[in-house]
């Protein structure tokens, strides 16, 4: 998964887009994400970055935002731009850190987003550290690379990948479980079918550990599609969560186009938690986007309540409705929400 993913040339983030670049997001790409929406998504955050601001932070303070995983930056314009519209000019201390760690795409990121002086890419985590701030990462997390796990013969073992040898082609095989597994997989038990397969994701406590060290004092939203680890892993989610996409198509077999198809995995929140607890962080809240939407636009829907709205307002609501309503992304994504006091 990591090789065909972020192989540099050949992965899918990698730089096998068009022009070696990065592949399209949204209609013309091969899925949707809550910032190819529209304006909409980046809009209510800032909102809520002004709130949060504004009763957690003193405004003396350097005003930093920090975002990981931010393809080609709209979601930091977007917020950037409502942010100035929100306070009428942006605090001069204010700064907004993209963190791209790939070499081969940051210059032209950082080429693209030199007409907002404000967004500087910053090639790591270490590079975006403040005193205190803001981090936010949108679908990231669902990208790590996963182990997989299945129940074979009565005990847990590693899917891992093979070749082929005959069809000139990678296949399955299973392994003995990696004994770094044993206490996660006895947590979990037996009681699962034959052949029931799940994931479990190695890169989740390291990565924690270095975005919990970006503040000495803030707030970290992560957002993602995935569950809690009592849902995560019902026996009846025999397949387990791993899919793959390419125009906006949904497939279950990694081995087809790779480097040519978008790879991923829900996440497991508890996992999330378990690792920023670890790590100094404490939980403020893991809620669903809509309801987490809801509460960050509540005054603007109050604005405009009781009036037909129009113009931009009118594009807003539709926009607002497919990322809050629960049958389209309201439900699916979570946010978690952790801070540092």
């Amino acid at each position: 998964m990591e090789l065909a993913l972020y192989a540099p040339g050949l992965g899918y983030y990698g730089g096998s887009g068009p022009g070696g670049g990065l592949r399209p997001v949204g209609r013309g790409g091969d899925f949707y994400t809550s910032v190819s929406v529209g304006e909409t998504f980046g809009w209510i955050l800032a909102h809520r970055i002004a709130e949060e601001w504004t009763a957690s932070f003193a405004r003396d303070e350097t005003f930093v935002v920090v975002e990981q995983g931010g393809h080609d930056g709209r979601l930091a314009r977007d917020i950037v731009g409502a942010l100035g519209e929100i306070d009428g000019a942006l605090p001069d201390r204010f700064e907004y850190r993209l963190v791209e760690p790939r070499a081969h795409l940051f210059e032209s990121l950082a080429e693209g987003l030199a007409d907002c002086p404000r967004i500087r890419v910053v090639p790591s985590l270490a590079a975006a550290r403040s005193s205190c701030g803001i981090f936010l990462c949108n679908e990231l997390l669902d990208a790590f690379p996963v182990d997989l796990l299945v129940f074979e013969g009565g005990e847990w073992r590693e899917k891992r990948v093979a070749w082929d040898a005959a069809a000139s082609a990678p296949c399955w095989t299973t392994a003995p479980l990696p004994e770094s597994y044993a206490a996660f997989v006895g947590e979990l038990g037996k009681g699962f079918p034959e052949d029931y397969t799940t994931e479990v994701c190695p890169g989740i406590e390291p990565w924690m550990a270095e975005a919990a060290g970006l503040f000495d004092r803030g707030l970290w939203w992560i957002v993602d599609y995935g569950f809690e680890r009592a849902d995560y892993y019902l026996p009846e989610r025999t397949r387990g969560t791993l899919r793959c996409y390419r125009g906006h198509r949904a497939g279950e077999d990694p081995f087809e186009a790779s480097g040519e198809q978008d790879i991923t995995a829900h996440v497991d929140f508890t996992r999330v938690e378990e690792a920023a607890a670890r790590a100094g962080l404490r939980k403020r809240r893991l809620t669903d986007q809509n309801r987490f939407l809801v509460s960050a636009a509540r005054p603007w829907l109050l604005s405009i309540d009781g009036r037909a709205p129009g113009g931009a307002d009118a594009k807003r609501i539709r926009q607002f409705q497919t990322l809050s309503h629960p049958s389209l992304m309201g439900a699916g994504f979570r946010v978690l929400e952790l801070e540092r006091s």
